[in-house]
């Protein structure tokens, strides 16, 4: 995966705002289909790594929901 959005904001330490953005880094990837199949090992273990990870990750997945971009998954 040539852009992982944990290097560069989750490890330095950022504190929550990292979290957040990193969340919204790996939805935005998803959701574009940029992660192949390790892309998507790394999600998996970014979301293992902490019940933060995947709190902000489903809070962004609802946000993402909410605001009409996720197009429905029968297309």
């Amino acid at each position: 995966m040539a852009n992982n959005p944990t290097r560069g904001n989750v490890e330095m330490g950022n504190g929550s705002d990292a979290v957040w953005q990193a969340a919204l880094d790996w939805l935005m990837l998803m959701h574009e289909g940029e992660l192949d199949d390790a892309g998507h090992r790394e999600l998996h273990a970014w979301l293992a790594a902490s019940p933060t990870h995947r709190e902000a990750f489903r809070e962004a997945e609802r946000l993402w929901t909410l605001t009409g971009l996720v197009p429905p998954k029968d297309k």
